[in-house]
């Protein structure tokens, strides 16, 4: 996997294991994160995974899950829904997940997080002298069925949204396009003789 000025790409500190941080932060658990070992993907998974880093959409994503949320993997599934069904989705503390966004810069996740929330104003949470060891347990229950569906239907009420809007604007610039509103002509029955 390549590092060169990736977002969302790790480290555990514990393993040396690599991985992919979906989620910064767990929502009313901000000490803990979820990631992606991608060492234990099968092939193609991992090349899912990683090629949706590499991406733009991913690269200018806050938290990687944004963007999992809007992409399929090869078989056609849901990317985050995916690897949420399969248990591929563990809870790490964000103080055990080394950043590497380049060769020069390392930075531990809880330590990012802290900046992050300086930027937006917010008060740092306490960091962690050393990281911890033991929790590489999928989550149950941080990520559930619902949160994902409720999220899928939000994104899609905006793609939407945003469909009409380019819908409108290339029947602006060609009016040809627009389908013409009206009553659609009724056909009569054959008379019966």
């Amino acid at each position: 996997m390549a590092t060169n000025n990736l977002k969302h790409v790790g480290q555990l500190i514990n393993t040396q294991k690599r991985c992919v941080v979906m989620f910064r932060e767990i929502p009313d658990d901000e000490s803990n994160c979820l990631i992606v070992d991608t060492d234990s993907l099968v092939d193609w998974m991992h090349d899912d995974v990683i090629n949706a880093v590499e991406s733009p959409g991913a690269q200018s994503s806050i938290d990687f899950s944004e963007f999992a949320q809007r992409r399929t993997m090869t078989d056609g599934t849901n990317m985050l829904q995916a690897l949420h069904a399969k248990g591929l989705l563990q809870k790490q503390k964000s103080s055990n997940v080394m950043m590497t966004p380049n060769r020069e810069t390392q930075i531990r996740l809880d330590e990012l997080n802290n900046l992050i929330r300086s930027q937006q104003g917010a008060e740092a949470l306490p960091t962690s002298p050393v990281a911890a060891t033991d929790a590489t347990a999928p989550v149950e229950g941080a990520l559930d069925d619902l949160s994902i569906a409720t999220n899928m239907i939000s994104q899609a009420k905006q793609f939407e949204d945003e469909a009409a809007t380019l819908r409108e604007s290339a029947y602006a610039l060609s009016p040809e396009l627009k389908p013409k509103r009206g009553r659609p002509a009724s056909k009569k029955a054959p008379a019966t003789a």
